[in-house]
């Protein structure tokens, strides 16, 4: 069954897509799409730019659906509006929602000590289909 978080019925309001979205899960623990609280969203393709302190990252790209990894892409993790690059790793999951079909990712920033995790949408990053 899909549900709806917000109370508004007829779906015409959106969150503001530049804003740093928290992570939020409906009643039954089902992710939320950060721009239009719809709960039928798609996690399919992870991301990591792996690197120690201040060094040249490495960046991975894993399908988590085929299995497909590549390693030492030329496409970067998507960052965060707070720490961006972070001065160590980055995690990324991306995904879409059904419903308007919006991009967005979870990232996981390390920096400074801290592990920073925000939502980002839209992103420019593709959301399905195997690394190339």
């Amino acid at each position: 069954m899909i549900r709806r978080l917000r109370t508004d019925p007829d779906r015409t309001h959106e969150r503001n897509s530049s804003m740093n979205n928290p992570i939020r899960l409906d009643d039954n623990g089902l992710l939320l799409c950060p721009v239009c609280d719809w709960n039928a969203t798609h996690m399919e393709i992870v991301r990591v730019a792996a690197r120690r302190e201040d060094r040249d990252f490495n960046e991975i790209t894993v399908n988590a659906i085929t299995g497909q990894i590549a390693t030492h892409g030329e496409v970067s993790a998507p960052t965060g509006p707070k720490e961006h690059e972070g001065r160590r790793q980055r995690i990324a999951l991306t995904g879409y929602c059904e419903e308007g079909n919006h991009s967005f990712a979870i990232v996981f920033t390390q920096h400074k000590g801290g592990t920073y995790v925000e939502t980002v949408a839209p992103i420019a990053h593709e959301v399905v289909g195997d690394p190339s």
